[in-house]
């Protein structure tokens, strides 16, 4: 079993979308609900930057400066952290963006979802370098965990409600999702799963939200290893560092007693032996 050291204070309310900005050497996350990108330096200090209401997931821009989803679409900024332009995608107020990604092609996903977490409410969006957005997944109710194999022919998606991974042949020329199947189900009583992380061996690093830990599933689906937090909300998880063979984890005060859980909010890094598949940069 792999150890998690805690390695900042509480520094976020609901941690979330963790990368490694690989041009800055530096691991960058999301306090979404207060809509702010968290940096961690090289130094251990943090920095903080409001950028809207919700800031779901930021990815670095291949050109420089960066993407984020925000309540209720996208947002470029320069690598100065000005908004360069704003995409609109849906208008509903009961509504929010909430995780995503990007495929090896440079296409930027997001998942949206209702506040109250209807069912069915949200949808997957993809945002291409042209800026233009198309609706890839439908009926998506807590998306998460998207994320592809190291060979880029696969896609796996999390519906969190469901407790259902599921995996996708990938269409990297139109950047579709084709022929889903079940890929991993957690019970319940072990928690829910959320963010993901993939290493180079096809293991995927599962966030468990209400299950305090990471679990690695490897490219059969067979659980391989557990990772044990003593927070209970933990939100996702990415390769970073020198060489992606340090595991991140994000953890969330959402939901659970702030008094009796001071490592709620905090980040938290692993050294679990392999190595991850680099996150590329949006191609826009």
């Amino acid at each position: 079993m792999a150890h998690a050291e805690q390695i900042t204070d509480r520094c976020s309310y609901h941690g979330e979308g963790p990368f490694w900005d690989e041009k800055r050497s530096r691991l960058r996350f999301v306090d979404m609900l207060a809509g702010d990108v968290v940096t961690l330096l090289p130094n251990g200090r943090l920095t903080r930057r409001h950028v809207d209401d919700i800031a779901a997931v930021v990815r670095a821009r291949e050109d420089g400066g960066y993407v984020v989803a925000v309540e209720r679409g996208f947002a470029l900024l320069d690598a100065d952290w000005t908004r360069e332009d704003t995409i609109h995608v849906f208008d509903s107020p009961e509504i929010r963006m909430n995780e995503g990604g990007c495929d090896p092609q440079g296409r930027f996903y997001c998942g949206s979802m209702a506040y109250a977490a209807a069912p069915g409410a949200g949808a997957l969006y993809r945002l291409d370098p042209d800026r233009t957005v198309h609706t890839v997944l439908a009926d998506v109710s807590i998306p998460n965990g998207l994320q592809w194999s190291a060979d880029g022919a696969r896609a796996f998606h999390t519906d969190t409600t469901t407790g259902t991974i599921s995996a996708y042949d990938f269409d990297g020329d139109a950047g579709r999702l084709l022929n889903p199947r079940p890929f991993i189900t957690i019970d319940a009583s072990d928690g829910a799963p959320d963010g993901c992380a993939v290493d180079d061996e096809d293991g995927l690093w599962v966030a468990l939200w209400g299950g305090a830990g990471v679990r690695r599933y490897d490219s059969d689906g067979a659980l391989t290893e557990v990772i044990e937090l003593p927070t209970t909300n933990v939100t996702a998880c990415t390769f970073a560092g020198p060489g992606s063979s340090d595991l991140y984890i994000t953890t969330s005060m959402e939901n659970v007693d702030a008094a009796a859980e001071p490592a709620a909010g905090a980040i938290f890094l692993a050294s679990v032996g392999t190595r991850g598949v680099a996150q590329q940069c949006f191609a826009g």
